[in-house]
């Protein structure tokens, strides 16, 4: 018969074996986070490389630029989406990051070249509604956007 001193032992060599298999995944774990974290750091830095892809070669696909390398173009076709499927603010995006500082016409007119039919003032509106990723100023009466830093 099974009496509770029975259970009792069995569940305080459960526990010793568990606890020394803990430490053992404790310190195993803190041998590989500094792995885990370049992995982290990688993902993240993939991830913003991918989405800067995504938006320079989809703007290319849409204007007269091509990337010429048949075997990059083919590269890079997992990356492309329809103009329409670019939002403006990551066309707009695409264009700062090769600009430091545009005007705002100017930047219309750019998108149009590359095949994106914008107004001025949905540019504006993009600019307002992503306040934290431009930047605006105003000289003379010019305004120049550009991307924050």
């Amino acid at each position: 018969m099974i009496t509770a001193k029975d259970v009792a032992k069995a569940l305080a060599q459960q526990a010793t074996e568990d606890l020394k298999h803990l430490k053992a995944i404790h310190a195993e774990q803190a041998k590989l986070r500094p792995q885990v974290i370049r992995f982290r750091d990688l993902e993240d830095q993939a991830k913003a490389k991918e989405a800067r892809i995504r938006r320079a070669v989809s703007l290319l696909e849409q204007g007269d630029v091509y990337i010429n390398e048949r075997e990059a173009k083919d590269d890079f076709s997992a990356f492309v989406v329809s103009i329409s499927d670019l939002t403006l603010w990551e066309a707009m995006t695409a264009i700062l990051e090769q600009e430091s500082e545009m005007q705002i016409v100017e930047l219309q007119h750019v998108l149009e070249q590359l095949g994106k039919k914008v107004t001025r003032q949905a540019i504006e509106s993009s600019i307002a509604t992503h306040r934290d990723k431009f930047d605006t100023k105003t000289r003379n009466r010019d305004r120049f956007v550009s991307l924050k830093r």
